[in-house]
């Protein structure tokens, strides 16, 4: 199967609540053909699908060239999964053809939530599935927690059912964790068609699961992104090819393995040009994902 390169435009999230449409068009100039969308103004912390109609962004996907192959939205973190209107994003996304809507993030800390959780993305993906889309989550680190011989990301994948629900790796924030990103990817088989893919700084030391730092420091992980700005920084994410992420060893296994289907940048560092640099990531990850298959 031939994997196809793109980006997750949190890359620009920035740039995006400055300028919506401006923004696509760059990334549409800085070469991407396939994007994945995000469903907030990072800017206004308000829904990008009650500012912008469903036909106009239709339109200007397509007047740009894009494909939107799918889109994180969903919950905020920390709020019941079952809050969201899904009816409503159904509608909005199927319109403009992405047929993939990703949960960003799910706060779990423990086997009770974790099973809870699970039992309402299984009831939120069957909605999906019944209106011809296919729902996902999207891991950071947290979910790597380790409860006896098995991890909280463990407990997703037993209880959910695979119809149901896939999952987009992060191969970063697995590595993070602590853990090899191709073991995840081979236990997941055909449950992840889609990748994620960010640089590590190359003086960044160690692994850190989120949850087991803040228990080990006695912090309260009642509100995740204080969880994730005391211990992550953007220092920590660097264009992809400067940092220690090992690009030739993990994509020649992600190929051989033959069911990723689309690889996606997500540059989440800091850079004085960022079309510059999401144009830099997109040649690097082509230059791996082409090795070894017909274009």
């Amino acid at each position: 199967m031939t994997i196809k390169a793109g980006i997750n435009i949190f890359s620009v999230y920035r740039e995006l609540g400055e300028d919506y449409f401006g923004t696509l068009r760059k990334v549409a100039e800085a070469g991407y053909e396939n994007i994945e969308l995000i469903g907030f103004n990072m800017k206004s912390f308000t829904r990008y699908v009650d500012e912008i109609s469903m036909e106009s962004l239709r339109d200007k996907c397509r007047e740009y060239g894009l494909n939107p192959i799918a889109v994180h939205e969903g919950a905020k973190p920390g709020e019941d999964l079952l809050s969201n209107d899904w009816d409503g994003l159904i509608r909005y996304y199927g319109g403009i053809g992405c047929e993939r809507i990703v949960l960003p993030s799910v706060w779990i800390s423990n086997r009770e939530n974790t099973l809870r959780a699970a039992e309402q993305m299984n009831q939120i993906g069957r909605k999906m599935k019944d209106n011809g889309l296919q729902f996902y989550l999207h891991n950071h680190a947290h979910e790597f927690k380790s409860i006896g011989d098995e991890t909280l990301f463990d407990l997703l994948l037993h209880n959910t059912d695979p119809s149901y629900l896939k999952f987009e790796v992060d191969l970063a924030w697995v590595i993070r964790a602590g853990l090899d990103p191709v073991a995840v990817l081979r236990k997941l088989g055909d449950r992840c068609d889609i990748i994620h893919q960010k640089d590590l700084a190359a003086e960044l030391k160690g692994p850190i699961n989120i949850l087991e730092a803040a228990e080990l420091e006695g912090d309260d992980m009642s509100n995740p992104f204080e969880a994730y700005q005391k211990y992550v920084g953007p220092g920590d994410f660097v264009d992809l090819g400067t940092g220690q992420f090992d690009f030739a060893g993990v994509y020649e296994q992600i190929r051989s393995m033959g069911h990723v289907r689309y690889a996606l940048v997500e540059n989440e560092g800091e850079s004085a040009d960022k079309f510059a640099s999401i144009r830099q990531d997109l040649a690097q990850i082509q230059s791996f994902i082409v090795a070894g298959q017909e274009v």
